[in-house]
C-alpha cells in the first residue's frame, strides 16, 4: 500500500506523505498489540482509520490491520464473541467518521463487509481445527478402548477357563490321587481292595476325559461346520505351515538348529502358533519375504520371525487379539516375547520358551 501510495497509484491521486506513513506504522503497532488485547487494538483501528479519513490519509492501512485482527479474534474464539466484534467496529468507524468528517454510506458499507468477511473466514478455520480435533480425539479414543476391550476379553477367558478347569476338574484329579495312594498301599496285602481302587481311579479318569471334552468343544465351537477338527499340530507341521504360505505368495526362509526332539507338546503347540502368527503378520503388513528362525539349546528355544515392512503400511501395530494371543500362549508355557518394528523397517517377533533339558542318550 505505501508503494501505490508513493508512486502516485493511490485511490486519492497523490504521493506518499507524513499522515501516511504514521498510518503505517500504527498499522503494525496494532497487529503487535493485538496479540495481548484483540479488541482494544480494533477499537484503536477503527477510530484511526476513520481520523486518517479526516486527515486526508489513506484509510487502508489501518483496516488491512482491524481486518487482521477480526480475523484472529474469530479463529481464537468463540462465534458470540466473534458477532459481537463484526457488529461493533463497523458501528465505531461510522460514529467515529460522523464525528470527525462526512458520514458517507458507501465507506460504512466497505468497513462493514471487510469485517463480517473477515470474521466469516475466522470461524471457519476455527469449526475446522476444532473438527480435526474432534476427529483425532475420536480416534485416539477408539483405538485405547480397542486395547482395553482386547486386553479384558483375553483377562475374562484365562478367569472363565480357570474356573471351569477348578470346578470340572480338581474333584476328580483329588479322588484319583487319593484312590491311586489307596491301591498302592492295598496292592499286595489286599488284591481286592486294590483292584476298587483301581476302578474307582478308572471312573473318574474316564469322567474327567468326558468333561474336559465338553469343554473343549464348547471353546471350539463344535456347532460350527467349518470349525477345525485336525489333530493339534506339533512342530512336525512346521514344513507344511512353510509350504501353505509359499503357496500364498510368501517366501519363507526357515533355519533350525539344534534338537527339536522331546520338546513337551504344549510348547510345541506354542512354538507351531507363534510361527503361524507371525507369519500371517508378515504376509499382511511385510513385502513377501520373511525369515524363521528355530533355535533348541539344552534349557530354551528360541524363535525369531523377522519381514521388511511394506512401504504401504508403514509401522504395523503392535496391538490386536493376535499379539496378545500370543503373548498368552509363550507366557502359559513360562516363555517371553517381544514383538515391534524397528527404525530400519523390519518388524520382529522373537520368543524364549525354557523347557526341560534333554536326557542323554
Amino acid at each position: 500500500m505505501l508503494a501505490a501510495l508513493a508512486t502516485g497509484s493511490s485511490p486519492l491521486g497523490e504521493g506518499l506523505g507524513a499522515t501516511d506513513v504514521a498510518g503505517a506504522v500504527l498499522a503494525v503497532m496494532l497487529v503487535l498489540l493485538g496479540s495481548r488485547a484483540p479488541f482494544i487494538a480494533i477499537g484503536i483501528g477503527a477510530v484511526a482509520a476513520a481520523g486518517m479519513i479526516a486527515a486526508g490519509g489513506e484509510r487502508s492501512l489501518l483496516l488491512a490491520s482491524v481486518v487482521i485482527l477480526l480475523y484472529r479474534v474469530a479463529s481464537q474464539t468463540n462465534r458470540r464473541t466473534a458477532a459481537i466484534a463484526a457488529a461493533a467496529t463497523p458501528a465505531l468507524y461510522g460514529l467515529s467518521i460522523a464525528l470527525l468528517d462526512d458520514f458517507v454510506v458507501e465507506r460504512e458499507v466497505d468497513v462493514a463487509i471487510w469485517s463480517v468477511l473477515a470474521v466469516a473466514v475466522g470461524s471457519a478455520v476455527r469449526s475446522h481445527r476444532a473438527y480435526l480435533g474432534e476427529v483425532e480425539g475420536r480416534a485416539l479414543r477408539a483405538e485405547q478402548s480397542r486395547e482395553v476391550e482386547a486386553r479384558r476379553r483375553v483377562a475374562e477367558e484365562r478367569l472363565r477357563i480357570a474356573r471351569e478347569l477348578h470346578d470340572l476338574v480338581a474333584h476328580r484329579m483329588a479322588v484319583i490321587n487319593v484312590q491311586a495312594g489307596v491301591a498302592s498301599h492295598l496292592l499286595r496285602p489286599q488284591p481286592e481292595g486294590a483292584e476298587q481302587a483301581l476302578a474307582i481311579v478308572r471312573d473318574s479318569v474316564r469322567e474327567v476325559l468326558d468333561e474336559l471334552g465338553e469343554m473343549l468343544s464348547v471353546l471350539r465351537n463344535v456347532d460350527d461346520p467349518q470349525a477345525p477338527v485336525a489333530p493339534t499340530p506339533t512342530l512336525r507341521e512346521l514344513g507344511a505351515l512353510v509350504e501353505s504360505f509359499a503357496a500364498a505368495g510368501l517366501e519363507v526362509r526357515w533355519t533350525s538348529s539344534g534338537a527339536l526332539e522331546g520338546i513337551p507338546d504344549s510348547v510345541q503347540l506354542t512354538l507351531f502358533r507363534l510361527a503361524q502368527e507371525g507369519l500371517t503378520n508378515a504376509q499382511r503388513y511385510g513385502d513377501g519375504r520373511a525369515t524363521l528362525d528355530i533355535a533348541r539349546s539344552s534349557s530354551a528355544v528360541d524363535v525369531t520371525i523377522a519381514n521388511r515392512l511394506a512401504a504401504r503400511s508403514g509401522t504395523a501395530k503392535v496391538s490386536g487379539y493376535g499379539l496378545l494371543g500370543m503373548r498368552e500362549r509363550v507366557t502359559a508355557v513360562g516363555g517371553t516375547v517381544q514383538a515391534g518394528p524397528s527404525d530400519d523397517g523390519w518388524f520382529t517377533v522373537a520368543a524364549h520358551i525354557p523347557t526341560p533339558a534333554r536326557r542323554p542318550g
